[in-house]
């Protein structure tokens, strides 16, 4: 199982307090079958705990997730700031998620020297 952070996403945790162990522990519980919501199209919204802050305190990640194959966090925002994505901002995923899934495994390796994203090390 390999996992990537995006360049747009480490800009989110640094802002919202959010470590890469919280990301850890979130595609743990993905990989166990608990996720939050399913939006379709390879992503998933995820509960994401803010330095074991539980509630609304935490947040929540939009992750492109294949079950144990490839996590990429793409947007995250604090619970308590929104409930969901607009509809705007969920076909953007979409579309993301649809060209995510044509790549290969070592595309996507690629991927976090070409565009600043960090593999996160299970």
């Amino acid at each position: 199982m390999k996992a990537y952070l995006t360049k747009e996403f480490r800009k989110d945790i640094k802002k919202s307090d959010v470590s890469e162990d919280d990301c850890k522990a979130a595609i743990s519980k993905a990989e166990k079958g608990s996720i939050y919501a399913d939006l379709g199209g390879g992503l998933i919204k995820q509960d994401i705990p803010r330095n074991n802050l539980s509630g609304a305190r935490g947040a929540r990640g939009i992750i492109f997730y294949k079950k144990g194959s490839v996590a990429v966090f793409l947007h995250l925002f604090p619970k308590s700031a929104k409930k969901n994505l607009t509809k705007a901002e969920l076909e953007q995923f979409l579309k993301f998620a649809q060209s995510l899934e044509k790549l290969t495994e070592a595309q996507l390796g690629e991927l976090s020297t070409t565009k600043g994203w960090k593999e996160l090390k299970l």
